[in-house]
């Protein structure tokens, strides 16, 4: 099936996927998630067998201002009222379209960008799910995917803040912090989670133990905070630390983007 005649399942599901949404019944969400997606969100849900819908309430105009196909993946670009232009990527699974969130892995950025320079690094045509610490680092570095990388990289660096590319530990943290401050704006989200990386590296204690330069990412930190009017002892004066016996060990993640939906509440 080409993209041409995929594009309107696409727009289709689109429009059953936002009416979901709005019901808020767990199943008939899932119904039209892939399966992974579809069993997490399922098992975050108080009440996954609630087959009450949701009391309709106005909902904001949404436009589908375009689909992209890449064979089984693809993404719509969408708006709502604000005229943001929003993001919804999909999978092909076991013969039809579905909502996926992992699917933006398996598309580069050449793809996942709209204006995609003509000349840019040749790492831009690699699906970002399979971009490594230092590929990472040097497309931020060189500014590249932005939109895309960026809160991908600061997820990450909450779990493995000293994460390292071809350098030295903490080679990869040195490059966010280095992100131009206009980008941080634009990202509330991922600027509140990278002071969490910031508290975090602090509590690592002397950076030269773990292999990194110390001085060079302790100064690349109170610069960054100083951009934001912040100093380090806002983020981590007044805390507290828990005892040894209550600090339960961090697990390994598999990093994954979630779907953000209004969860069904449980009964009252």
């Amino acid at each position: 099936m080409g993209a041409s005649e995929d594009d309107p399942l696409i727009r289709e599901l689109f429009g059953a996927f936002l009416v979901a949404v709005r019901r808020q019944v767990p199943r008939e969400l899932a119904a039209l998630m892939c399966e992974d997606e579809a069993q997490s969100f399922l098992d975050t849900v108080a009440n996954p067998d609630d087959d009450v819908p949701a009391e309709p309430v106005e909902e904001p105009i949404v436009r589908v201002v375009g689909v992209r196909v890449f064979g089984d993946v693809a993404l719509a670009r969408f708006t709502q009222e604000d005229d943001e232009i929003r993001t919804l990527h999909f999978r092909r699974e076991n013969g039809r379209w579905t909502v996926c969130a992992d699917a933006e892995d398996d598309m580069s950025l050449d793809q996942l960008e709209d204006d995609a320079p003509s000349a840019g690094h040749p790492l831009r045509r690699t699906p970002v799910g399979r971009l490594g610490a230092e590929d990472l680092r040097v497309l931020l570095e060189r500014g590249e995917g932005l939109d895309i990388l960026l809160p991908r990289v600061v997820f990450r660096l909450r779990w493995e803040p000293l994460l390292r590319g071809a350098a030295f530990p903490g080679d990869v943290l040195l490059t966010v912090l280095g992100v131009d401050s206009e980008r941080w704006v634009k990202d509330p989200v991922a600027l509140v989670q990278m002071n969490s990386v910031v508290e975090a590296v602090h509590r690592l204690g002397n950076l030269a133990d773990h292999g990194a330069p110390h001085d060079v990412i302790r100064g690349a930190i109170t610069e960054f905070l100083a951009r934001q009017n912040l100093r380090l002892s806002d983020l981590v004066e007044d805390r507290v630390a828990p005892p040894v016996a209550e600090v339960e060990p961090v697990q390994p993640m598999e990093v994954k983007r979630a779907i953000v939906v209004p969860t069904p509440a449980g009964p009252t």
